[in-house]
């Protein structure tokens, strides 16, 4: 091979290496344009899910059996979404906040909004008259999350006295199988308890979630003040879900009977109040489910 040869072949090496390292820079740069954009992507797509939608996802998680080693974590972190939702998240119509609505004859003093409902979750929106109170009412054996979006409301809510501790599923079934029994035989003495105030204080949009558990602040009455007022709340296990053996979970209504102190009084069971009955309105937000 001649010297010209030779000094060919390496101009054509060199220059053959030359383009092999530019097609893989330039490919090593679309590739990092490439992963960009789909960061940027995936950053917006999670940044643009609706509160609401997160919410929703979240609390399905929360309160499925499947994750009960993440219960603790997973509530406080529903809570932390809810602290931060606000009505036009839900799609809220402005005209139920109007005061005229709630003077027109014949209109209920409390307006529902079913948001979602399976059997593991129940989400709603209450809207109530300017100064009605939701009368006095328990949870039973019920997890619960509420925070104000409209207005402010008056939470007066009450724990078990003395406090027990957690009541797990089968203490609960066997107490609600023995009251089944009973009512079965058309004997029902209604409940009488004593009870400690666990909050009384005035909740605001801007006001942290409240929550109750099985065992505390699980009894509460809501008062709207001078202005219609809307909450949203998550219940779970939802009312009317089937205790196992023993049928349709029940809402109880009390009266207060005694104030035995400052903060402990006794609770006596009575019929649903004539005032209160609601209607209802459509869901506006973001579809769910």
């Amino acid at each position: 091979m001649t010297f010209l040869d030779k000094c060919t072949l390496l101009s054509c090496r060199l220059f053959s290496i030359f383009c092999t390292r530019k097609k893989f820079s330039c490919i090593s740069v679309i590739n990092f344009h490439m992963d960009s954009r789909n960061e940027t992507k995936s950053t917006m797509e999670i940044t643009n899910v609706p509160p609401i939608i997160s919410i929703y996802r979240h609390a399905l998680r929360t309160f499925d059996d499947k994750f009960n080693s993440e219960f603790t974590t997973n509530l406080n972190k529903l809570k932390y979404l809810m602290d931060m939702l606000r009505a036009d998240d839900l799609g809220f119509d402005d005209g139920l906040s109007e005061p005229t609505l709630w003077r027109k004859p014949n209109k209920a003093p409390c307006t529902y909004i079913e948001v979602f409902q399976n059997s593991d979750i129940n989400m709603s929106i209450f809207v109530l008259k300017p100064g009605f109170k939701m009368p006095l009412h328990d949870h039973p054996h019920m997890h619960g999350l509420l925070k104000v979006i409209v207005g402010a409301v008056k939470i007066r809510s009450f724990s078990e006295y003395p406090l027990k501790d957690a009541v797990n599923e089968l203490d609960f079934a066997v107490r609600a199988r023995h009251e089944a029994a009973r009512l079965a035989q058309g004997i029902h003495r209604r409940r009488r308890l004593f009870a400690k105030v666990s909050h009384n204080r005035i909740c605001r949009a801007n006001t942290e979630t409240c929550t109750l558990t099985p065992t505390v602040s699980n009894y509460h009455e809501i008062e709207a003040l001078d202005m219609p007022a809307a909450f949203f709340d998550i219940l779970s296990p939802p009312y009317d879900t089937l205790i196992k053996d023993i049928g349709p979970r029940r809402c109880r209504y009390y009266n207060v009977a005694n104030e035995v102190s400052a903060n402990v009084v006794e609770l006596q069971e009575m019929d649903v109040p004539k005032c209160f009955y609601c209607d209802q309105a459509p869901y506006l937000g973001p579809i769910l489910g």
